[in-house]
């Protein structure tokens, strides 16, 4: 009798498991076509992901890799020289197929979304259970966060799949004594390629390995051979990547101690957990709610890692310090990139059930199930109004323009093949014109834009229209049409449309009324 009572319990087991893995597979299917229904026509002007693009065709074609068209800025505004490699090389079989389409690539990142949130589940589940899994599954997934930034072609979301998965790797094949062999040796490179990965869509995961290695080496004061051999691979390819694709060396200029930038950064980034409380109430009633769900969250999830740690840390309790420090130390003036927290969801998330949990043990029956009505009830309104405020229509204003391609087409067929053109959106012009761009940003006076001029050999000057100006540069959209307006003699109106102004840059003369030397 007690020998077939004991047998029924794996197979309940076994049968729970095949229910939950199918929950999870219907969940995140909805996921992914409730987003993909809500893709909106058309791109922002943030041109990111032109350079991806670039890098991708280059690839493709055999030409450099760094062959973009895009003049650094020294600025290092909008971007570096290059991108890292590995968001060109997954999307390279998108770009053979459907070209430069962009609703196709929007696509792709929704499929790493999926990918990102059922490596999330994976990696959560043994800690809060498969019933709790698919709820942060489904907080996560369909987050209001998700309805802007699913429609930008970023690497984002491919950046999360690869740091989920290298930490559920890690935590399963690390920290713990072991003995050399081939299992080991080949979890080793399985690990090194993965958090590889990470780190070559996004820099920044170059904290993933490290994290794991101070857990190990606390846990049992070396390093075992998983984590030797990872961290062989993951050097091997890093450098590999350096010498033939990207470095990251450009970066280091902008690395900063400045005590105000570190404390600027750091507020501000963690401000940008509260983006998972967005909703679409009319003010103040969006900011009180935001405030209100941001600030129980954050208490519940200190609470949350106060009890991980009380019950033994994990890499989990350590990644989170270690992915913030390279975010507060890089000087990014007032462009804080919000995007960039989005592999900490997951673990805020976690943070604030295990919280929760806790709050709940410590209450009597009636208080919570007001407590679950009322976390319930919160995210409920955010959801609800944040999608029902969402527009569905193109979005405005985009890169797809039939203004924008006019422009496009006339630099690319009225310029010499040598042109260079100054823009805010240098790299969107390099991609679309053939043409080698330049930026303005961070050149402000007449004598330092006239430098500029000369020193690249600028050929072209395009200043945007009305709410152009803003997109070409957010900061001081003015600057650029003001040293054209008084300059006139050295540069003089090629083409207008209802978007863009292109001017012809004339040589340089001294003496002349309105010129800068």
């Amino acid at each position: 009798m007690k020998s077939g009572a004991s047998a029924t319990i794996p197979a309940a087991q076994s049968r729970s498991g095949i229910r939950s893995h199918v929950a999870l597979g219907v969940l995140v299917l909805a996921i992914v076509l409730i987003h993909a229904a809500g893709l909106r026509t058309g791109h922002e002007w943030s041109d990111d992901y032109a350079m991806y693009l670039s890098h991708a065709l280059n690839l493709l074609s055999g030409q450099a890799y760094g062959d973009t068209g895009y003049i650094p800025n020294p600025w290092a505004v909008p971007g570096p020289a290059t991108y890292p490699p590995v968001y060109p090389l997954l999307i390279m079989p998108w770009v053979a197929w459907w070209g430069t389409d962009l609703q196709m690539l929007k696509l792709f990142g929704l499929l790493m979304l999926a990918a990102a949130l059922l490596t999330g589940y994976a990696l959560l589940r043994p800690r809060i259970g498969s019933t709790a899994a698919l709820l942060g599954v489904a907080i996560l997934g369909l987050n209001p966060f998700f309805l802007e930034f699913r429609d930008e072609i970023r690497p984002d979301t491919t950046f999360l799949f690869f740091f989920l998965l290298t930490l559920w790797i890690g935590d399963r094949w690390t920290g713990t004594a072991q003995a050399i062999d081939r299992t080991r040796i080949a979890q080793g490179l399985l690990l090194g390629v993965v958090a590889y990965c990470a780190y070559g869509t996004r820099s920044v995961g170059i904290v993933l390995l490290p994290a794991l290695a101070l857990l190990e080496l606390w846990r049992l004061r070396r390093l075992g051979p998983v984590l030797l051999t990872a961290a062989l691979v993951w050097l091997a390819l890093a450098a590999a990547q350096a010498l033939t694709l990207h470095s990251d060396a450009g970066y280091a200029k902008l690395l900063t101690l400045d005590p105000h930038t570190l404390v600027y950064n750091a507020t501000r980034y963690t401000g940008s957990l509260s983006l998972l409380f967005i909703n679409g109430l009319p003010a103040p009633g969006a900011f009180v709610l935001r405030a209100l769900m941001f600030g129980a969250a954050s208490l519940l999830a200190v609470l949350g890692y106060v009890t991980c740690l009380r019950r033994g840390p994990s890499v989990l309790e350590i990644v989170p310090w270690l992915y913030m420090l390279p975010l507060v130390v890089y000087w990014v003036g007032t462009m804080i990139q919000q995007r960039y927290m989005l592999p900490l969801f997951p673990l805020y998330l976690y943070y604030a059930w295990i919280g929760l949990d806790r709050l709940r043990q410590c209450m009597a029956q009636p208080w919570r199930r007001a407590l679950a009505w009322a976390a319930t009830l919160a995210l409920a309104i955010s959801y609800v109004t944040a999608y029902a405020e969402w527009p569905d229509t193109e979005i405005q204003p985009t890169i797809t323009s039939v203004a924008a391609q006019q422009t496009f087409d006339w630099i690319r067929e009225k310029t010499p093949s040598d042109a260079v053109v100054l823009v805010g959106r240098a790299r969107a012009f390099a991609l679309y014109t053939m043409r080698r761009g330049v930026s303005p940003y961070g050149y402000r006076s007449d004598v330092e834009l006239s430098d500029l001029l000369t020193r690249h050999r600028v050929t072209h000057v395009v200043v945007g229209r009305g709410r152009l100006a803003r997109e070409m540069d957010y900061e001081h959209p003015d600057d650029l049409a003001r040293f054209v307006a008084d300059h006139p003699q050295r540069l003089r109106l090629a083409l207008q449309t209802s978007e863009f102004d292109v001017y012809e840059v004339r040589p340089a003369s001294s003496g002349r009324e309105g010129d800068v030397p």
